[in-house]
């Protein structure tokens, strides 16, 4: 008996510690611009009102290199989500708290 329940807590204190990893850090690029944060869920774009590049989420920060298109009321923003720091395209100014 003592042996099932040594070899339990063995096993449970295995389990524990493989689920104690902490998950890898983010990193943030070494690229130059303000953060900001989304406020909705977004497309970040090759170009103001061009192709998709990828989705970025809302709550989550995006890096803006300071270029700003605009036209009328239309403001875009170059950057980068946090998502994937390598690809820098085009969100609505409106989407962010920049």
């Amino acid at each position: 008996m003592k042996r099932r329940i040594l070899s339990a807590l063995t096993v449970a204190t295995v389990a524990l510690a493989g689920s104690a990893v902490a998950p890898p850090k983010a990193s943030a690029s070494d690229a130059w611009g303000i953060v900001c944060n989304l406020t909705q869920n977004t497309w970040l774009r090759a170009a103001p009102h061009a192709q998709v590049l990828r989705t970025l989420t809302a709550g989550r920060g995006f890096r803006w290199h300071g270029q700003v298109w605009a036209e009328d009321d239309d403001v875009w923003l170059y950057g980068h989500g946090a998502e994937d720091p390598a690809i820098d395209g085009w969100v609505p100014g409106g989407n962010t708290t920049c």
